[in-house]
């Protein structure tokens, strides 16, 4: 087994990765809303100003210490505080003070950087502070059908680490057992793109089948990539709907060292050229959509009391779990 961790926790390295993390879905929140959120040990407020834009930043104000997340109101394009009144645009800012036109310099609230695209508010994480180094990609929704799917934060699944979660995309081997498919192979080769974004392409066979993977019947092609240390775009086609793809986003965030927030979305895409009918997608939302919820407690019930092992023994079976580590290191901060 593995040696003690020095950061107190079941993995050898830093509880809090560098990049682009999930940190809610878009339809959280409506414009002047607000939100407290705790994240990576630190306590955040999630606002949306008027005209419609997101902003993380950090939670106290550095007047007389109230939490913005509580009681706090949005105004125009900026956060009131409820203690005194004092706002801040989404620069962090001090931007008003009841009564003065004196701002002192240092009234400002630390932001994160924040992103968001396909229903989800992203921010960068850097344990030492720095900026972004890559940007986080744009999924293609294109022929999106309109109510399919679901998408749900789970706090329920103990507080394993992005890494081992998204070692999901590359660990052929538990499907099977863990979500009672047939086997699960290669379906090509691993493609690292733009360095950031892990690509493992997998086919799963028929149920029962034993033989040879060459020989087996393919009932769903699989492309599972991981862009960064945090996020999951897992995408697959079947031959028995043909023109459908299902779509399930994953993101992976820590809210402390014992927790980690994840949350999943499933949504169907209709080939815009040559699109299955209606009532085919409609029966195939109807039972992929019940199915794939009940199928993130298989993976949730484990988690929390697995192990992490740094030196795995591994069978041929087994997908390129080596060559994803590897990938991975580059999202551990230097500590």
């Amino acid at each position: 087994m593995n040696a003690p961790s020095r950061f107190n926790t079941r993995y050898p390295f830093h509880p809090y990765s560098t990049g682009w993390f999930v940190v809610a879905f878009s339809d959280e929140l409506t414009p002047g809303q607000v939100k407290p959120a705790r994240y990576f040990g630190k306590d955040l407020v999630i606002f949306r100003t008027e005209s419609g834009k997101a902003a993380v930043a950090d939670a106290h104000c550095p007047h007389l210490g109230a939490h913005l997340g509580y009681d706090s109101k949005v105004q125009g394009e900026t956060i009131e505080c409820p203690f005194h009144q004092w706002r801040y645009d989404t620069k962090g800012a001090c931007v008003s003070i009841p009564f003065t036109d004196k701002i002192p310099p240092k009234a400002k609230i630390r932001m994160w950087e924040t992103r968001e695209y396909n229903n989800m508010i992203y921010v960068w994480h850097d344990l030492h502070g720095g900026a972004p180094t890559w940007e986080m990609p744009e999924f293609d929704e294109t022929g999106r059908v309109p109510g399919s799917g679901f998408h749900k934060l789970h706090d329920d699944f103990g507080g394993a680490h992005p890494q081992d979660i998204l070692e999901n995309a590359v660990d052929w081997a538990h499907f099977p057992g863990v979500h009672s498919t047939g086997r699960a192979v290669s379906g090509g080769d691993i493609e690292i793109v733009d360095k950031v974004r892990f690509r493992s392409p997998i086919h799963s066979l028929a149920p029962g089948y034993e033989g040879p993977p060459e020989g087996g019947q393919v009932v769903s092609d699989i492309m599972a990539e991981v862009v960064g240390p945090a996020v999951a775009n897992v995408r697959s086609t079947t031959p028995f709907v043909p023109g459908v793809t299902a779509v399930n986003y994953v993101g992976a965030t820590p809210v402390d060292e014992t927790l980690t927030h994840y949350r999943v979305t499933l949504f169907l895409l209709n080939d815009v050229n040559n699109p299955a009918p209606q009532e085919a997608v409609e029966q195939f939302n109807a039972y992929l959509t019940p199915t794939t919820k009940k199928e993130q407690y298989s993976d949730g019930k484990i988690w929390p009391h697995k192990a992490y092992i740094a030196a795995p023994i591994l069978s041929d079976q087994d997908g390129p779990i080596f060559k994803y580590r590897k990938w991975y290191e580059q999202f551990h901060p230097a500590v």
